[in-house]
């Protein structure tokens, strides 16, 4: 244990020192205070034993020092004038505890065992911490590659799109771009395009004033000028309608929102960042993507290639989403067997990353033994796929609920919204015997 005593008193020093070796601590002293500042950042202090009165400088005015430089050292306070308001004070300031001299060294003993162990917990949970919260493990060269890009590209406020099949880790990218940028300390908001309904996207996006609307009853600030100062995820951009692809282009070009129902333009300082899985070239030759949008929004392209192009990353992901999950769980962790490895490899992961840890989460609860034997029965299990027929039919039920929630019954208004004639809406309503005036 590496212990710091600061003391200004060079015969109590000198002979606190020899004690402490002697039990058994690696011991640093000082009696100096810019001294003890130095050595703290140059090593590791489990704990720090200081003087409350030093000639030139207050021993409790000390900690906020200490604390600046490393906040999970614990500080124990000694002194020669013991009362309760000078204990009061020092823990006030931060200390973890009080001693009075002369310095009873079986008392001393149980407040450094007790002072250990504090700060292996803070190191425990700030390596926990890292483990649940960095989803970014990457072996191979082609990720490599692109996460070099994204941290070179990261401190300029340049758009960038970012494109692979779902599951590939896109918005990982695209939150390790903002933790690379100046805008690290500022919101990172994300919106799903294709996942609101258009003309609640619009509000969602731009905001509104009261009135603007029905049932608007004050001013709600939009997602983009929520983002001001930070970065804006627009994950799908393919599916964000081309009305607002116009309006969403004025901002890219301007800088500037006008919220819904308002006069005013609003100046915002966002840095965009896009994601699609789809091809959006393809997109814009069919009319359904605007191409001065496309090439604004695609300043710089980082694509991410799938799981079963990049075998090198499975390993380690597998690895990762096992330590996560024993962290989340409370479990131990689990081996790979040479055959569960073996079939990780050997798999296609067309969920490719999320698949992958989808499996892990529901393997390390299922799991009894310390090692994970097999797949085989979670893989045939996790691919199973109905027909393409039950699947569409399934699909056009829901949407045909949530379209009538959101037109609360109006099928002029469903028609509006989906695209869809009042007649190929009514067919099938027919075909899967919904009313249209029952809500969800």
């Amino acid at each position: 244990m590496n212990i710091l005593v600061v003391d200004d008193d060079k015969d109590f020093l000198k002979l606190f020192t020899i004690k402490l070796k002697k039990r058994g601590y690696s011991v640093f002293s000082t009696d100096n205070t810019e001294e003890a500042i130095r050595i703290i950042r140059e090593n590791q202090i489990d704990a720090v034993l200081l003087d409350q009165f030093l000639e030139n400088h207050d021993g409790i005015e000390l900690i906020n020092d200490i604390k600046r430089v490393n906040s999970d050292i614990p500080i124990v306070i000694m002194t020669a004038y013991g009362n309760i308001k000078d204990a009061i004070e020092a823990i006030k300031k931060g200390a973890f505890n009080y001693l009075t001299k002369p310095i009873d060294f079986d008392e001393l003993e149980l407040v450094l065992k007790q002072a250990k162990e504090i700060t292996s917990l803070k190191r425990e949970i700030t390596d926990l911490r890292k483990v649940i919260s960095n989803d970014v493990i990457i072996r191979s060269n082609v990720m490599k590659a692109i996460y070099k890009n994204g941290e070179k590209i990261a401190p300029f406020d340049i758009t960038v799109l970012i494109t692979g099949e779902s599951g590939t880790g896109k918005e990982v990218l695209a939150r390790f771009i903002h933790e690379k940028s100046r805008r690290k300390d500022k919101p990172f908001i994300t919106i799903n395009c294709g996942a609101i309904p258009r003309e609640l996207l619009e509000s969602e996006l731009f905001g509104y004033k009261k009135g603007a609307f029905t049932g608007a009853n004050k001013d709600k600030k939009g997602l983009i000028e929520e983002a001001d100062k930070g970065t804006l995820f627009l994950d799908e951009i393919g599916e964000l309608p081309i009305d607002l692809q116009v309006k969403l282009l004025r901002v890219l070009e301007e800088g500037k929102i006008r919220p819904l129902g308002s006069t005013q333009t609003k100046k915002i300082d966002v840095r965009f960042i896009a994601a699609t899985n789809k091809n959006l070239e393809k997109l814009v030759k069919e009319g359904k993507f605007r191409e001065d949008l496309y090439f604004r929004l695609k300043v710089v392209h980082l694509h991410i290639p799938p799981l079963r192009e990049r075998k090198e990353d499975i390993i380690p992901l597998a690895k990762f989403f096992i330590k996560k999950y024993s962290v989340r769980y409370g479990i131990p962790e689990k081996k790979l067997s040479n055959e569960a490895i073996r079939q990780l490899l050997s798999y296609d992961w067309k969920g490719n990353v999320r698949e992958l840890e989808h499996l892990i989460e529901k393997t390390m609860i299922m799991t009894e033994s310390n090692t994970i034997e097999n797949f085989s029965e979670l893989i045939t299990t996790n691919i199973k796929v109905r027909p393409y027929r039950e699947e569409k039919e399934e699909f056009e039920k829901d949407y045909l609920r949530r379209l009538l929630l959101i037109s609360k019954g109006n099928i002029s208004r469903a028609s509006q919204i989906s695209g869809k004639t009042r007649a190929e809406i009514y067919r099938l309503l027919k075909k899967y015997g919904i009313n249209k005036n029952v809500s969800i």
